[in-house]
């Protein structure tokens, strides 16, 4: 089967769904497929591991680093040449749009994956100045509009699924089909005693922060946290990986709020630092309540490192109190740092075989069957 990927995001930008994305290539590539790429142009065009295919875009200065497609210049000849079986969206703006013309002029099944909230997206990036309560109306119309027009959309949780459902938008059908963790480089072997000793943090209890940098993931709850409990917890430090538009705001925060030595911030890993990082530290904190899965989850669970969550959406559906992490609720993330930390040893073995459930090869496998859907309501509706 040849499958076509459209990206709203694609490298150089990296977010959680251009990781999804990858990770969803990979495992239907190692079971037989071929994937093609269509995204934004950039310049300098970044190194591919597989055919991309570039449609003339514009950068959206609400949000640097991501682009809008101008054109769909020659994507319908593109895709004809590809004989491309499946068409799949991995957005909700224009390559979405696109991918769904391109999807009808060439008889092609549709399917798109729900990655974004966008309802609460546009309450931080909307170009044109709005009201929070008519802003999310617009969206929710769209959202109806685009969503019904799909063989089948797909919902990384539950949890998402279900507020989809709750808010009225109506779908063929619609499959939840996590995005898979490689278990076999998340795992605690990648830990090194020597990794933190390069951010000056040797000797430290260091939790860490995985994620773009941007005033959605709501770093700043994490920074309070460590803020409270600094005058009780001398050793304790935040190691955060990433980088993004609000990077400036959080480093600000964190010396305002005195913290700022004990919080390091990294920017980007390569791909071979990242699952060491993850299984060198205690605990990984996640306080954004804008996921729809949270695949840093994943990660830091295959990697033994239990997982400090907000009580909100996709978390807790990974997340079992006291066994492969704990929970919080706004304002009580500091006191879920330190039940964590309490017991992190104890819940390294649980969180490992929790991440099991979600490996690659299992969940490529549930999205093979997504596409054997797609195709057969495309069939059914001529």
């Amino acid at each position: 089967m040849k499958i076509a990927m459209f990206a709203d995001s694609y490298h150089p930008t990296v977010d959680g769904a251009v990781v999804a994305m990858e990770t969803a290539c990979s495992g239907l590539e190692k079971r037989g497929h071929e994937v093609v790429i269509l995204a934004p142009d950039v310049k300098p065009r970044p190194p591919a591991k597989r055919t991309v295919h570039y449609l003339p875009s514009t950068e959206f200065k609400m949000y640097p680093g991501y682009r809008v497609v101008v054109s769909p210049s020659d994507m319908l000849e593109f895709l004809r040449k590809e004989k491309v079986d499946i068409i799949h969206s991995h957005g909700l703006a224009s390559m979405a749009i696109l991918s769904l013309t391109a999807s009808r002029a060439l008889k092609i099944p549709h399917l798109l994956t729900f990655h974004t909230m966008a309802h609460e997206a546009i309450n931080h990036y909307s170009p044109v100045p709005m009201r929070e309560e008519i802003a999310n109306l617009f969206v929710w119309l769209y959202l109806r509009n685009l969503l019904k027009r799909p063989e089948v959309v797909i919902a990384p949780s539950q949890p998402v699924k279900d507020e989809l459902l709750a808010n009225g938008v109506w779908m063929k059908a619609c499959e939840v089909v996590p995005t898979g963790v490689d278990c076999s480089r998340f795992t605690p072997e990648r830990y090194d005693k020597n990794f933190l000793s390069r951010y000056g943090l040797g000797g430290k209890r260091v939790i860490l922060h995985v994620g773009r940098l941007s005033k959605e993931k709501r770093l700043d709850m994490v920074l309070d946290a460590l803020a409270k409990l600094a005058p009780a917890e001398p050793d304790l430090a935040l190691l955060v990986i990433g980088a993004g538009p609000a990077a400036g705001h959080f480093q600000t925060l964190a010396k305002k709020l005195g913290i700022d030595h004990r919080v390091v911030f990294t920017g980007f890993l390569s791909d071979d630092e990242l699952p060491t990082a993850y299984a060198s530290c205690e605990a990984l904190v996640i306080a954004s309540t804008f996921e729809t899965q949270g695949l840093v989850v994943l990660e830091a669970l295959a990697s033994g490192t239990p997982v400090v969550g907000i009580r909100f959406r996709a978390i807790p559906e990974f997340i079992q109190e006291g066994k492969n992490g704990c929970l919080f609720d706004p304002g009580t993330c500091a006191d879920a740092i330190q039940r964590c930390l309490a017991r992190s040893e104890s819940m390294m073995m649980s969180a490992v075989s929790s991440a099991r459930d979600y490996s690659v090869e299992s969940c490529t496998i549930k999205l093979e069957k997504a596409y054997a859907k797609a195709a057969e309501i495309a069939s059914m509706n001529g």
